[in-house]
């Protein structure tokens, strides 16, 4: 890497942390925003660097938001957690890369975070390339329900006492309590709806594993990390679960593509669909994954990459054409 720094940004009242990552800065920037809520980013810079190798064609930032990992190192940071603020966030810093390597920024996001981009994009087209959306939340109420539903009738097949006694003692959605949430979350994972071939157990220790490999992490910002994602959720979750993006965002002034699993129990492939059929934008499409659920990236890093290599290959194709490609400086 030509590019390989850990830096502080001063964003929203708040100090936040990217990784910026790349083999050479003039390649087109690549924002990626997290699944959660509140899960970090940087600590995944080695997996996705070894699964994707994103680095050799893009300059890759990972960013930990607002209310997650090493942003959460002032107690002052942890305030103030809606998609409001962390769409803000997100605006400025496309801005702030933008500025510093020219032209606009390609954003893969990822749920929640494919949310918060979508917003971000809708707020500032002129920043933005693509917004590559992976398992994005759409419809708060029908993803409640499907991920519920599934998780229950699994059970039931199953024969899974313990499960059916956690599921009903919480009862059908909405589920606005981190424990509630959890619950749902956790055997709509063991079930399979989550990542295919991982249980809750088996992706919370991957977790643990990758914040404590991680040079970027102390022991502090490790227990920081794993304690502010319940109490990023327990904000989040009313606005996630009330979520509506066919009525909030119907028109996104940039190419979308929406990557989804077939398999997805909490971000159901229903309503991407109809997503995918009623969103006005300058171009879109809708790509299936066959063999994934809820994480395409992980469980097909192959053809995600395709994905991305090509989404690139025709904006700078684009760029030539219409003569708009924007030199890049070439900063660290």
């Amino acid at each position: 890497m030509t590019i390989d720094t850990l830096e502080a940004i001063q964003v929203g009242g708040t100090t936040q942390w990217i990784r910026v990552r790349g083999a050479d800065a003039s390649n087109p920037v690549l924002l990626l925003i997290q699944q959660g809520p509140g899960l970090p980013m940087i600590n995944e810079a080695r997996r996705f660097g070894h699964l994707l190798g994103l680095e050799q064609a893009f300059t890759v930032i990972y960013w930990d938001q607002r209310g997650c990992g090493r942003s959460l190192r002032r107690r002052r940071d942890r305030a103030g957690i809606s998609l409001e603020a962390m769409t803000g966030d997100t605006v400025w810093l496309l801005d702030f890369l933008q500025d510093r390597f020219g032209g606009k920024t390609y954003i893969a996001g990822f749920s929640f975070g494919a949310t918060i981009g979508a917003s971000a994009a809708a707020q500032r087209p002129d920043l933005v390339a693509t917004l590559v959306a992976v398992g994005m939340d759409i419809d708060g109420a029908a993803a409640g329900t499907g991920a519920y539903d599934f998780a229950l009738a699994a059970a039931r097949q199953r024969g899974n006492r313990r499960a059916i006694r956690q599921l009903q003692a919480i009862g059908p959605p909405p589920h606005l309590t981190s424990k509630q949430f959890t619950t749902r979350v956790r055997w709509a994972t063991n079930f399979g709806g989550v990542t295919t071939g991982e249980t809750y157990a088996s992706l919370a220790r991957g977790l643990l594993a990758s914040l404590v490999r991680s040079p970027d992490y102390s022991a502090a910002d490790v227990i920081r990390t794993l304690r502010g994602i319940t109490a990023t959720q327990a904000a989040l979750l009313p606005e996630l679960a009330a979520m509506d993006l066919a009525r909030t965002l119907p028109r996104l002034d940039v190419p979308v593509v929406m990557v989804q699993g077939r398999h997805d129990q909490v971000a159901p492939g229903e309503a991407a669909q109809r997503y995918a059929s009623s969103l006005q934008a300058s171009s879109k499409r809708l790509v299936w994954f066959d063999s994934s659920a809820h994480t395409p990236h992980l469980e097909e890093p192959g053809k995600f990459r395709d994905l991305l290599m090509g989404i690139r290959e025709l904006g700078m194709r684009q760029d030539v054409t219409s003569g708009n490609g924007q030199p890049r400086q070439k900063q660290p």
